[in-house]
């Protein structure tokens, strides 16, 4: 706010954001603050142990989910870009998957523009970024983009989930 010419973003992961910090992103992003959030996905807290993250999916195993995610006792995953896209401020949100080339070019693309949104003092933006873990999902690198496609990306399905731009066009 103070100085609203500089560009300024967060980079956060889903523990940090969709648990500890969920109060502090919703009301950012409903307030519609002039910065961008660049959200990692993994579905885990992979800094930390590989505990179960509001995005663990359901039947996902963690350190302590050991069985999977059960709907039950822990509930379903967040899905952040649709939660954050039925607020009115935030100019911006969309989710991209890195499993190939085409979903980092399609990120980047995004990243850029939700930064172009913020520079010009638009307001909130938002990009998910749908990525692995291979150590905490106990699978090699390759695993990991399999378990993407059949598991991942069908639950957080990629897209543009708001874009205030291209509705005034």
């Amino acid at each position: 706010r103070v100085n609203p010419e500089r560009l300024v973003f967060t980079y956060q992961g889903d523990g940090d954001l969709a648990a500890i910090g969920l109060a502090e992103i919703i009301s950012a992003a409903n307030r519609g603050e002039n910065f961008t959030v660049i959200f990692a996905n993994n579905q885990t807290y992979g800094m930390t142990g590989g505990q179960m993250a509001p995005t663990t999916l359901v039947g996902q195993k963690t350190t302590t989910s050991i069985y999977g995610r059960d709907p039950q006792t822990a509930g379903y995953p967040y899905r952040m870009c649709e939660l954050i896209s039925t607020l009115e401020a935030p100019v911006f949100v969309a989710r991209y998957a890195l499993n190939s080339p085409k979903g980092v070019a399609d990120a980047r693309k995004g990243i850029k523009k939700a930064f172009e949104l913020q520079l010009a003092g638009k307001g909130f933006t938002f990009v998910e970024l749908l990525t692995n873990c291979p150590t905490n999902w106990h699978m090699s690198p390759l695993q990991t983009i399999d378990y993407m496609n059949t598991n991942t990306i069908p639950y957080f399905k990629p897209g543009v989930y708001k874009d205030k731009e291209a509705e005034v066009k």
